[in-house]
């Protein structure tokens, strides 16, 4: 199989880390794994950032007046139609994210791209749209397949959009477990890592006074200036990261436990995070959603501690059970790493993809 990937900007610049071992492979969503496996695999980028044109500028008026698709500017849409002919070369593409998939959708309509489109899609239901924008993208994820990260998001974006139900599937996140693996550090507090929106920082700040260890926060987020005497914050984001993959292992390595304290949502959220701690075999504390991305995958009081959403009280007395029973929190974390390796790997999330292509291919090839 020939299989392109399509991702923003930053990932190929950390291509090199990850042959060298010195990054983790999950965020190039299986691509790497594939390779392995003996297909043939291309990376593209879309960078939004570079300067932008006059036929950028009238790229971006739909998006502008919201009537286009939701968060795929102009500079998006101009990048993705350029590679289309590139693209074609290839048996499959897949788009990492929701705006690339409807710029590539654009070059399927327009005649420009003619491979099909496995789009990795997040979050889409949690916006609200009008009506133009709306029809816009239910025609242009009718170009796509859409894969999705978790099974709470299937049934309300088929309903959502009016799509049918092959137009849909779910393919658990998965991390790289040969990366995330335990150490033998001595552990040393609670640490919380995430940039995205839904994470609830709020929460684990009103907790933290009744935490009996010191607890790390790092991200990009901004945090009260007025922290908890017991609470630190480390900035650092995705693209300009305040310590490296392996400084973070060893920060998991080191955690007595890992919190994932979360905002309710149907978007499946914190999901790297938790599963990268768990595959170091760190127990892990996470707030239950309506977006929690395998009930069946995460099991409380197993592999894993859940507790209430907005709750600063329950999510205090998770983290110091696991504080005050070391055994409870070995056995919970060992479960986890277990968990990690057979069912949320990277490998598996590889291994879907070529599924669901040998599947598909016949249909496709017609």
């Amino acid at each position: 199989m020939k299989i392109a990937f399509v991702y923003t900007r930053g990932r190929l610049e950390r291509l090199q880390a990850v042959t060298k071992g010195e990054a983790p492979t999950e965020f190039f969503y299986g691509a790497l794994e594939l390779a392995r496996a003996g297909h043939q695999v291309g990376h593209f980028e879309i960078d939004p950032h570079v300067s932008w044109d006059f036929i950028s500028a009238g790229l971006d008026l739909p998006r502008r007046f919201k009537v286009g698709p939701f968060k795929t500017d102009g500079q998006t849409i101009r990048q993705a139609l350029a590679m289309c002919p590139e693209l074609n070369r290839y048996d499959l593409i897949v788009a990492t994210a929701s705006q690339i998939a409807f710029a590539l959708a654009l070059g399927t309509l327009t005649g420009r791209l003619r491979r099909p489109i496995l789009a990795i899609q997040c979050g889409l239901i949690n916006h609200q749209h009008n009506w133009i924008r709306h029809s816009c993208m239910k025609a242009l994820l009718q170009q796509m397949h859409s894969m999705l990260f978790g099974d709470s998001e299937r049934q309300p974006m088929l309903d959502v959009f009016g799509l049918r139900h092959e137009q849909v599937s779910v393919n658990q996140f998965g991390v790289d477990t040969a990366f995330w693996q335990p150490g033998t550090a001595a552990s040393s507090g609670v640490l919380a890592v995430g940039n995205d929106g839904r994470r609830d920082y709020a929460t684990l700040l009103a907790a933290a006074p009744a935490i009996s260890a010191p607890v790390q926060i790092v991200t990009s987020r901004i945090l009260p200036e007025q922290l908890p005497e017991n609470v630190t914050h480390l900035r650092g984001s995705w693209h300009q990261p305040a310590l490296s993959d392996a400084a973070l292992r060893a920060m998991y390595q080191a955690a007595k436990c890992v919190v994932v304290p979360l905002q309710p949502s149907l978007q499946p959220s914190g999901q790297s995070v938790a599963l990268q701690a768990m595959a170091c075999g760190r127990p892990v504390v996470l707030t239950v959603t309506d977006g929690l991305w395998s009930r069946e995958m995460m099991v409380d009081g197993k592999n894993v501690l859940l507790c209430r959403p907005n709750d600063p009280r329950d999510l205090a007395e998770k983290v110091n059970y696991l504080l005050t029973h070391p055994a409870d929190a070995h056995r919970i974390g060992m479960a986890g790493r277990e968990t990690a390796c057979t069912q949320a790997n990277i490998q598996n999330f590889a291994a879907l993809i070529e599924s669901f292509w040998l599947r598909r291919q016949p249909e496709w090839d017609r």
